[in-house]
């Protein structure tokens, strides 16, 4: 039992002390009943103080017998207190005036990677670091109680984070401090977890505000985005007003992209994926003139291309693998610009096959099954990234980008969530000669399709069918309408899905467009479901401002067409329409 008094603190133990006090009263018992004898002995006749010797003799043995027990029993109990002691995972001391050590119980070694005997009569404060001891001995000199925190090396190439409580001791001989070097690992952890989780839940609520903004913003940006397309279909248009309307689509088609990384945050995307050959992605994007801008701006950056010619096929989103090795390279570009003139001021950008081997070694990719994986690899010349700071940087909490050069500051967040999304893994490796992210991505192992999309609007011209809009919002049925019309068909369009029901009782239709969320109607799987039941052969596709959800999977399952998402291209709004009605 550890008990604590003003100006004296010491450690008591029940059992110990219950022995020590018997053992106390026994030798004081005796010590009376020795002199009661004496003096009886000195003043009773010869022939009295024989018994009364006897008796004192039998006295003394059962005394004698009752002491050598106790002392037994109190070497029983302080054998099993020193195990305890020192299996303790505390390290408790007590130190002189010198500040030297003079008594240690529990297992140094756990805390410091040293035994007693080494540790004993030299200064606590040399197992500390350096920083830490200069604390240490200046909260001794105020000769108070105190409690620090620091780490302290345990021998092993690895430090252990420690608590450090002291007090003084008051009038008891040479000790003038003594206290707990407590072990707080597990207690860190569980700091770091519960960290973690309320990130995982700041991410979550994040999520579903991201998803909801981009929905909303999504059917915004339609009219910016599409709107100006269909203008400049027209032949007649001045160049200064089919300039300006080229810069309004594209200022539209960018705010799209910004709006779709914070769908990749929502962590609740689906886009189709599709057979993939990341060499593909590599060598388009950087043929691409998003790439060439990024390029521009740091011209004296050389980047070194080594792609496996035999690479694998994965199963992927493209835009957003091709959107992860962008941000990947923006972040190598901009960290080796930063030390230009230290390095060579190059980038090595990689490909290659894998395969983890789960049996071979047990810590290889813990959180991936055994198989094989196409590996990226991103490897700049920078500074590196701080060890404080590199299990943080994939946190959309902890942005250090400048947001003018670095885009929204999601860069490794997004890059990080579509790996996952993808069921990949991500790590990085840093140290003062530059960064290394490495993505795995599952492997295929399937033929690439031959691309079958039309190139050119002429190609997915209709045929005078009928479609039906069915969409909430007024300007997303115009948008769709007069793409549709442009594109030879005979276009309808309602504004919720029990409309919809009464329409196609009425006019049967050769294709529906189906917003998928609809308030405060039916929902677009609700109403594809209820038009299925009065036309099983129905064809539909569908269209939302979120990314595809569950309920665009519900639909597509009991027969509903491709998935578009908000704001579309006439050719994206083409291509959809005509695979469906001609599938």
């Amino acid at each position: 039992m550890l008990s604590s008094e003003k100006n004296n603190t010491r450690i008591e133990f029940p059992r110990y002390m219950e022995l020590s006090g018997k053992i106390t009263r026994l030798l004081q018992f005796w010590v009376t009943l020795f002199i009661v004898f004496a003096m009886l002995i000195l003043f009773l006749p010869a022939l009295t103080c024989k018994p009364l010797c006897l008796i004192f003799f039998m006295i003394n043995v059962s005394f004698i017998t009752l002491l050598f027990s106790w002392i037994k029993s109190m070497k029983l109990c302080m054998k099993e207190t020193g195990a305890i002691l020192s299996n303790s995972r505390d390290l408790m001391w007590a130190m002189d005036s010198r500040l030297n050590l003079t008594v240690i119980f529990g297992d140094p070694e756990h805390i410091s990677g040293n035994n007693a005997t080494t540790l004993l009569n030299k200064p606590l404060a040399s197992i500390l670091p350096e920083d830490a001891r200069n604390q240490f001995n200046t909260r001794i000199r105020e000769n108070l109680p105190f409690s620090m925190e620091c780490l302290i090396s345990n021998g092993k190439n690895s430090t252990r984070p420690v608590q450090i409580l002291a007090e003084p001791i008051h009038g008891s001989g040479q000790e003038t401090f003594h206290g707990i070097i407590r072990d707080i690992s597990d207690q860190k952890k569980l700091q770091a977890t519960e960290k973690e989780l309320n990130n995982s839940k700041k991410l979550e609520n994040l999520g579903r505000i991201a998803a909801s903004v981009a929905h909303d913003l999504n059917n915004i940006l339609a009219g910016i985005a599409t709107y100006p397309e269909i203008l400049l279909l027209d032949e007649n248009l001045a160049p200064k007003v089919r300039e300006s309307l080229t810069i309004i689509k594209e200022s539209g088609q960018n705010a799209s992209a910004v709006v779709n990384d914070l769908l990749i945050i929502s962590r609740n995307i689906r886009e189709d994926s599709q057979v993939l050959n990341i060499n593909t992605v590599i060598e388009r994007f950087m043929a691409g003139p998003e790439f060439e801008k990024i390029k521009a701006a740091y011209g004296t950056v050389e980047i070194d291309i080594n792609l496996e010619p035999e690479l694998l096929t994965i199963s992927g989103s493209y835009i957003h693998i091709e959107k992860s090795i962008m941000n990947l390279l923006i972040n190598a570009l901009e960290e080796t610009a930063s030390t230009a003139g230290r390095h060579n001021g190059t980038i090595v950008l990689s490909t290659a096959n894998y395969y983890v081997d789960k049996k071979k070694d047990e810590n290889t990719e813990q959180n991936l099954s055994s198989g094989e994986y196409v590996r990226v690899e991103v490897l700049d010349a920078g500074k590196g990234i701080p060890e404080k700071s590199l299990n943080k940087i994939f946190d959309p909490f902890f942005i250090k980008k400048k947001v003018a050069r670095s885009g929204t500051g999601l860069g490794l967040t997004l890059v990080k969530d579509t790996v996952l999304n993808h069921r990949g893994n991500i790590s990085v490796t840093s140290d003062k000669n530059g960064t290394k992210f490495t993505l795995l991505f599952p492997v295929l192992r399937s033929e690439l399709p031959m691309a079958n999309h039309p190139a050119s609007i002429e190609e997915i011209q209709g045929n005078g069918e009928t479609l039906l809009v069915v969409d909430d919002l007024p300007s997303q049925r115009k948008i769709a309408e007069t793409i549709l019309k442009y594109l030879g068909y005979k276009v309808y369009s309602v504004a919720d899905g029990v409309r919809a029901l009464d329409f196609i009782l009425q006019t049967p239709v050769d294709l529906l467009i189906l917003d998928m969320v609809m308030a405060p109607s039916i929902s677009g799987l609700e109403t594809f479901k209820r038009i299925k039941k009065i036309r099983p052969d129905q064809k539909a596709i569908l269209a939302s401002g979120h990314s595809g959800s569950e309920d665009v999977l519900k639909a597509q399952s009991i027969g509903a067409g491709p998935f578009i998402k908000k704001p579309y291209t006439i050719l994206d709004m083409g291509i959809a329409v005509r695979d469906e009605l001609d599938g």
